[in-house]
């Protein structure tokens, strides 16, 4: 395959600058260039304009090369594509690793007008190893121009890429039971995604979900639930949905409504067998219609009342599609279809049409233009009328805790040896091997940073009891008598610790009269250059050992396999954990100049914004990189006034966050409405089990891109070639 070189030109006054292009081919390992050169005032020799013009050069050359790799390995599904990708990376590699290492230098001629090469300078083009193995190359470009010479380079890590994991769940359960929610408050989606028939989910209490809601199973609700359709967080401009794949049973009070009109692919309720109601159920309102389908219907007891469409299509087995209307007052403010029979026993009014493809028992109770009712009618489904999916089955998860923590395959974790060293004996450190060294304890904090938005940096003083500064175990020796309730522990993450991993020894419980605060500040510089997270990530792991054996990839399920995991169980009360540029934002000076204490509420005017596009006046974080990845047969119970702003991979644990959270917070959505919500997490759940109690919000962000989250979903087959440019240098 033959790549077509890309051209760029940059001009300044007098002159024409030449661009040198570097153009990988894919069946060879030899590297071209070419350089296209007009004309050049000779008489010029200011030292500052050569070196400017051999600086343009170089990294016009590098830059080039580097557009280059990105069309070469640009993402795609085609097989055919996916081997000349592999084919791409392969040919790099093998530039890099030549020369022991050192690798291939290719030296680029400027030809001038007439064609012949021009000596007024050279450029070089290196591809070589950076440090040991070719799965990390740095790019250098280096050009002497009349004598001065300027020399830039790009450092890139090549790897297959699985299929990036999606997180757009703020609570995701993947075990095979049911579960029954109190209180339960959800600013994101929610879904319960193991498809095992026969689950009963139950919502009591004002149960509130502010976005998309998928579950596979059955629904009964009591007691005033709420669903609020709101723009997908993933993406603004779609709507959101609510998908139950069994039955749904309302016997009190149950409202889906919506914030946006109802647009094609969104505002619809979806569920795979029958929907029945005995005391009041709002669908949708004036404005805003909610379209919902099933494949049996039967409305009862006291009101129901839609503003959209009522689909009653058949399904699987039993299921014809017949629908019963007798509730005392029952309106749809839209059309109704019904693919088997309509019985209806109590005055019905339909503002549309009614469409039935079998008969009619009680047309006469039907409040509706008697020329709209059609008896024997042919249903279309198509358009607005066609039914939805209800996907086989979600995303399933490959890897687990257990592969990040023990796995010896890069492409799945960059933290296992940083885990084992906790079993092998060459991590030691304790909490309190920090609280031993005078240079960690009351350390004090000032960083510029920009509070408004605004670009304009002010500085910043924060100061905690205890800092953490690499890799190390949470153990029971740490003595919080010495600290006191509320302890600040600083967990601080650059370039030099790398990820900072912190094991939780197993059986650590702390209570109420601790209360320790863990902020976590993240300074590596190494930027993911697409999604802007930083590389290193701060992991709190659970302590389930060595022993854990790998058990290869099930050839049914595609799911890693494992055995060996310790079980574990966590108790903490009033714990808080805090994003570092959240924590000194959310809160004011005199609360930041403590090193201990409840922080409190947040101060006034502080606005979170947990969408994807920015708010005037609010704070959006960037995507986690606090992470909790708890094994099989952990349990984590988090009371008295806990609060996480981090995410949690746990698909074989129990998380139970049964506490009221952080209170005063106020939340944005993206249109700029706000809401003050008791807050026990930020960030998103994702467990075999999730337990809540009192009325508390979960907010969702994203994890890391750059966390081992990313691997848990996908596998080989879906793999890339790919690559990481890590970051420019100009020496």
């Amino acid at each position: 395959m033959k790549n077509t070189p890309k051209r760029k030109q940059r001009n300044k006054p007098g002159v024409v600058l030449f661009t040198a292009v570097a153009v990988m081919l894919m069946l060879s390992i030899l590297l071209t260039a070419t350089v296209s050169f007009v004309s050049v005032n000779r008489t010029k020799t200011n030292d500052n304009y050569k070196s400017k013009q051999a600086y343009l050069t170089a990294s016009s050359t590098l830059e080039s090369f580097i557009n280059q790799i990105q069309t070469d390995t640009a993402p795609t599904n085609d097989p055919t594509a996916k081997a000349q990708q592999k084919k791409a990376i392969d040919n790099l590699k093998k530039l890099a690793s030549a020369n022991s290492g050192k690798g291939t230098t290719t030296n680029v001629s400027y030809n001038g007008s007439n064609g012949k090469s021009d000596n007024i300078g050279t450029t070089k083009i290196t591809v070589a190893q950076e440090g040991t193995s070719a799965k990390y190359i740095v790019v250098t470009c280096e050009t002497t121009y009349l004598g001065k010479t300027e020399k830039v380079a790009a450092h890139i890590s090549t790897h297959p890429v699985p299929k990036p994991a999606e997180y757009t769940n703020t609570i995701e359960l993947v075990g095979n039971g049911g579960a029954g929610y109190d209180n339960l408050n959800v600013i994101g989606d929610m879904a319960g995604i193991n498809n095992t028939t026969g689950k009963i989910y139950r919502f009591t209490n004002n149960t509130s979900i502010y976005g998309s809601y998928l579950m596979y199973g059955s629904l009964e609700v009591s007691t005033q639930p709420l669903i609020m359709l709101k723009p997908s967080l993933v993406d603004e401009k779609q709507g959101s949905t609510v998908t139950i794949s069994e039955n749904l049973d309302v016997s009190n009070e149950f409202h889906i409504n919506s914030t946006m009109a109802r647009a094609d692919g969104y505002n619809y309720v979806n569920i795979g067998q029958k929907l029945s109601t005995s005391n009041h159920m709002d669908v949708g309102s004036s404005g805003f219609d909610v379209d919902l389908f099933c494949c049996e219907a039967n409305i009862g007891g006291n009101d129901y009342t839609q503003y959209g469409n009522f689909y009653v299509y058949k399904g699987a087995g039993a299921y014809n599609g017949d629908a019963t209307f007798g509730a005392n007052g029952q309106t749809i403010n839209g059309s109704l279809y019904v693919e088997g029979d309509l019985n209806v026993t109590k005055s019905l009014k339909v503002t549309g049409s009614v469409y039935v493809t079998g008969t009619i028992t009680g047309k006469d109770k039907i409040v509706c233009t008697a020329s709209n009712i059609h008896e024997g009618a042919v249903l279309s489904k198509a358009g607005r009328d066609a039914k939805p999916q209800i996907p086989v089955s979600a995303d399933a998860y490959v890897y687990y805790p257990e592969d990040f923590f023990m796995s010896s395959d890069t492409n799945v974790t960059t933290i296992s040896d940083k885990y084992q060293a906790f079993y092998d004996g060459s991590n030691t450190k304790t909490f309190n091997t920090f609280a031993s060294d005078w240079t960690n304890v009351d350390y004090t904090l000032t960083e510029l940073i920009d509070l408004t938005g605004t670009g304009a940096k002010t500085p910043v003083t924060s100061r905690y009891k205890l800092r953490i500064t690499s890799s190390c175990t949470w153990a029971k020796d740490l003595s919080f008598n010495d600290y006191g309730n509320g302890s600040r522990i600083l967990v601080d993450v650059s370039d030099s610790s790398g990820d900072i991993v912190i094991r939780l020894q197993n059986g650590l419980n702390l209570g109420a009269e601790w209360s320790p605060v863990i902020v976590v500040r993240n300074r590596s510089t190494i930027i993911d250059t697409t999604t802007g997270d930083r590389k290193y990530n701060c992991y709190f792991v659970s302590d389930s050992g060595s022993a854990i054996t790998l058990n290869g990839i099930d050839s049914v399920t595609g799911k890693s396999q494992h055995s060996g995991s310790s079980a574990c169980n966590y108790s903490f009360k009033g714990l808080k954990v805090f994003d570092y540029d959240t924590y000194v934002r959310m809160f004011d000076s005199s609360v930041l100049n403590n090193t201990k204490g409840n922080p409190g509420l947040p101060q006034s005017g502080f606005v979170l914004n947990h969408t994807s596009v920015d708010v005037a006046g609010s704070y959006r974080p960037k995507n986690s990189s606090i992470i909790f990845l708890f094994g099989e047969n952990t349990t984590l119970n988090a009371t008295d006034q806990s609060f996480f702003q981090g995410s949690f991979y746990s698909p074989q644990a129990i998380v139970n966050i049964a506490t009221s959270g952080l209170g005063g917070l106020v939340v944005t959505d993206s249109a700029g409405g706000k809401m003050t919500v008791q807050c026990c997490a930020v960030g998103v759940v994702i467990a075999n089990s999730f337990g809540n109690a009192n009325t508390a919000f979960y907010v969702y962000t994203k994890p890391s891109t750059t966390s081992v989250m990313q691997n848990a979903k996908g596998g080989k087959d879906d793999s890339a070639f790919g690559y990481t440019l890590d970051r420019y240098d100009h020496y």
